[in-house]
């Protein structure tokens, strides 16, 4: 007998907060809402991976890229792989990046698409951190049959840290081939 009341208690200690939490979960989303969510996702963890390619698979091979609210200047029109090497100039010159997202929110209008996400991108040298803080925005489209991005905004919210440790990182990185 004590047995089956330890095996109930246990079994009502388990499943009590499961249900209480499928409670407060958000609708589920579509399969397309999950694809998008999950490559626009991608894109900042493998930068902080450093594994390009994964990175360079989310975009479409011709993107614009705008980070004017963080370094001034126009919009970027170039190719993925153009991007590609940007990052591959500046990133692996930090000691450590990480970019975490907060929720991702995806607005799909048939074959192009909106995503919107809060993005703290951490920097080291070190012990100093360079700290942009904003929103990303993608613009994506369906490529034969795939989700890519073509357009990638940041927009610059918040800044903490050094931002003289972006040109560390270029230094420490040297010339790109």
């Amino acid at each position: 007998m004590k047995h089956f009341l330890a095996t109930a208690a246990l079994t009502a200690l388990l499943v009590a907060p499961a249900a209480h939490a499928l409670d407060a979960l958000p609708p589920a989303g579509s399969p397309d809402t999950a694809r998008i969510i999950t490559l626009v996702s991608s894109i900042p963890m493998a930068v902080d991976l450093c594994n390009y390619d994964l990175a360079e698979a989310a975009f479409a091979p011709e993107i614009v890229i705008d980070y004017t609210s963080l370094w001034g200047g126009v919009p970027n029109k170039m190719t993925s792989a153009e991007l590609m090497s940007s990052w591959r100039g500046i990133v692996p010159g930090f000691d450590a990046t990480w970019h975490e997202l907060g929720l991702v929110n995806v607005t799909i209008d048939g074959t192009t698409a909106t995503a919107t996400a809060f993005v703290d991108g951490r920097h080291w040298i070190g012990d100093e951190i360079w700290r942009p803080v904003g929103d990303y925005n993608w613009d994506l489209a369906q490529i034969e049959g795939e989700w890519r991005v073509t357009r990638m905004e940041f927009e610059l919210t918040q800044e903490i840290g050094d931002r003289a440790l972006a040109a560390t990182a270029m230094e420490r990185v040297g010339p790109s081939d």
